[in-house]
């Protein structure tokens, strides 16, 4: 079975980033149309830390926040006041209290080894975490109580991403090694029973706003889509960079951006043709996780060879002159709702 090798320099082989895209739930009104106010999180892997940016002011927080051992993931609650962040090689979510960019002491323990993605429910009352080795499951984490369900819940192999549907009922899970995606029902927490094949080596997937429609990023140079409804996969994928990685779409659902790793560029989809733009974004060297701001102006990426994020204006689809550094190896980003 291929596992993922994580790379303390290199970020990861085939991880990290999921999903990393919008949160579910989190897209949010910008009174008078201003550019969202809010907050970017950046999963360092090398480093062990998550730094925190000023969307609008495009600046870092000096001081980043210390997690545990190779950070994969982070995913921001919807009221936009917890993050989570899965600590690969130690088994562990950690929790931060975003506004006072203090960590939780206690991690919370979770299923196997490597937790890679994490996502929030709608109603930001439980936590999601794809356990990527040994065990293939999905641990289920209750926010208020920052426990984790006793059991388990079995997916494919080495799951990788995770995303929920708007309506908070489906769970999304790409299997890396298995080339497939699992469905789990979020009220019974019990898992289809057959998965959806996809690419070769799916991570990243996102569901559109109106949950018609799931995006997958396939290592293989493909995106996959679902119709959510009747759980079928249509038929023809669509070519984008060298190894895609994580996927977002803005929160009009009519647009979705992929991270191509190998490709140091971003593609941007038409949802509704399912084409993809002719000309793909130059950003930073190992590009994997990418999020959009609520308001839909800005896509911001993880460069993890370089140490920086990029920042893209959306409507003329140009990346900033001026990369933002941040800490080693950034695997992932996530972002708060907007904020007045």
């Amino acid at each position: 079975m291929r596992r993922f090798r994580w790379v303390r320099v290199v970020v990861v082989l085939g991880l990290a980033g999921a999903v990393v895209g919008a949160v579910p739930g989190a897209v949010s009104a910008v009174a008078g149309g201003a550019r969202c106010r809010a907050t970017a999180l950046v999963a360092n892997n090398g480093s062990g830390t998550v730094s925190t940016i000023d969307v609008k002011t495009r600046t870092k927080h000096p001081d980043d926040i210390p997690v545990g051992p190779n950070p994969a993931t982070v995913a921001v609650a919807p009221n936009g006041k917890t993050s989570f962040v899965t600590n690969v090689y130690s088994g562990t979510v950690a929790t931060i209290v975003v506004q006072k960019r203090t960590k939780h002491p206690d991690d919370i323990t979770v299923g196997g080894l490597a937790p890679v993605g994490v996502t929030v429910t709608p109603d930001g009352k439980t936590a999601l975490v794809a356990n990527n080795m040994v065990s293939g499951t999905v641990s289920t984490i209750d926010v208020k109580t920052r426990t984790k369900h006793p059991d388990d819940i079995p997916v494919g192999m080495s799951p990788g991403g995770v995303t929920v549907t708007p309506n908070g009922k489906t769970a999304f899970v790409t299997n890396q090694n298995s080339g497939t995606v699992s469905t789990i029902d979020l009220k019974t927490r019990t898992k289809h029973p057959d998965d959806i094949p996809v690419g070769a080596l799916p991570f990243g997937v996102a569901v559109t706003p109106d949950g018609k429609t799931a995006i997958v990023a396939n290592g293989d140079g493909t995106v996959s889509m679902i119709d959510v409804k009747t759980r079928t996969k249509i038929p023809t994928n669509i070519g984008v960079g060298s190894y895609p990685f994580a996927v977002a779409t803005t929160p009009d659902g009519k647009t979705a951006f992929v991270t191509n790793r190998n490709s140091a560029t971003v593609s941007t989809i038409d949802v509704k043709t399912r084409t993809k733009h002719p000309d793909d974004i130059d950003v930073g060297t190992y590009a994997t996780g990418v999020a959009v701001t609520a308001d839909g102006k800005t896509a911001i990426v993880a460069n993890g060879l370089e140490g920086t994020v990029s920042t893209i204006d959306l409507k003329t689809r140009t990346k900033h002159p001026d990369d933002i550094p941040v800490g080693l190896s950034p695997a992932s980003v996530a972002v708060t709702p907007c904020r007045r």
